[in-house]
């Protein structure tokens, strides 16, 4: 399915609707998703800084579209939302939580979650999207406050020193939905 400029731009307040949102200040229970998404975007970051805010939030867009593609069986068309500098964002944050980029997520959850069944997926893409929505906040706020970049130097201030120099992306195997 082709998605226009339009729907691209609306995906996150759609998700948000759908999913919820973590307020500023609620981040706590979901600390350890977000510090790994977050963890794999200044890594890529810092590999090529040619990336920049912008480039994370359309990640996050298209991270979105590739969830909802998953709830209700649509397969978009992104192709011209990707680019250089977004498609490794993208690569890095569904590495995270999305059982089918990440064969170690899929073995670790197949148990407790049937991948087929639609209610089972929602209730596990509900954190991820959350995340992802709170994120995209975080990085419109820095942008505003610092500039182009001014998520990723927050992030460096803030946690940069506890994530590693290195190219390993980070996941969570969340077992308990």
């Amino acid at each position: 399915m082709e998605i226009n400029n339009y729907k691209f731009e609306k995906i996150s307040s759609v998700m948000g609707n759908e999913f919820g949102k973590i307020r500023k200040g609620d981040e706590e229970e979901h600390t350890h998703l977000l510090f790994a998404m977050e963890s794999n975007l200044l890594k890529l970051y810092r590999f090529n800084d040619k990336r920049d805010d912008y480039s994370a939030i359309k990640a996050i867009k298209i991270c979105l579209f590739t969830i909802d593609g998953y709830l209700n069986d649509i397969k978009y068309n992104l192709d011209k939302f990707l680019d250089d500098n977004n498609k490794d964002f993208v690569n890095g944050l569904l590495w995270v939580f999305d059982p089918f980029v990440n064969e170690v997520i899929k073995d670790s959850i197949c148990e407790n979650i049937d991948l087929n069944n639609k209610s089972d997926l929602r209730k596990y893409f509900e954190n991820p999207v959350k995340c992802l929505l709170r994120i995209e906040k975080s990085i419109e706020l820095w942008t505003k406050e610092f500039g182009p970049v001014g998520y990723f130097k927050f992030l460096e201030d803030q946690v940069g020193n506890a994530i590693a120099h290195d190219d390993t992306m980070d996941y969570l195997v969340e077992l308990g939905m």
